[in-house]
């Protein structure tokens, strides 16, 4: 025990001082190691419908999926003319009619939509539902691992390592 945690304050020190290192002394980091670059934030080329309003519930807005397809998480919902409300928060209920919660972006007020408002999101933030199912290939997957009845220490011919014959 008392050596994982010298390592593991070791590697905290070691982390404070790169990034002292890193800021010269200005208290800001801006090295931004790992960090992908944000999305463009502007209108995206394509929309397509992804479902309809349900309700409003805990300053969220709450819609149903009519879209074959499932959407990103914080993925950017948009009226039809394009106008940003939200992103999405969380998808729940069964797989075949599942709903998504958005959080609604500043000055939007999920009470001021209507049952059945149709909701739409760039085509680009959409997955197959292929991609959350069960595989249903009956032979071989062709992925990795070792596959069936491969595992360590299991003989192929009789009596194999069993030790001497009688």
């Amino acid at each position: 025990k008392q050596a994982i945690l010298r390592t593991a304050h070791r590697a905290s020190g070691l982390a404070a001082m790169g990034k002292a290192g890193k800021a010269k002394g200005k208290g800001k980091d801006k090295g931004g190691k790992g960090k992908r670059a944000p999305e463009p934030e502007g209108p995206p080329d394509e929309i397509e419908e992804i479902g309809e309003f349900l309700t409003a519930c805990e300053d969220e807005m709450v819609f149903v999926c009519t879209n074959s397809k499932v959407p990103h998480f914080n993925a950017r919902i948009f009226l039809e003319n394009k106008e940003e409300l939200g992103k999405i928060d969380e998808i729940f209920g069964p797989i075949n009619a599942f709903c998504c919660s958005v959080k609604p972006n500043e000055g939007i007020k999920p009470d001021s939509f209507k049952k059945g408002k149709k909701l739409y999101i760039d085509t680009q933030k959409l997955l197959p539902m292929v991609r959350f199912l069960p595989s249903s290939s009956g032979g071989k997957s062709g992925g990795k691992g070792k596959g069936k009845d491969k595992g360590k220490g299991k003989g192929k011919g009789k009596d194999k390592g069993k030790g001497k014959d009688k």
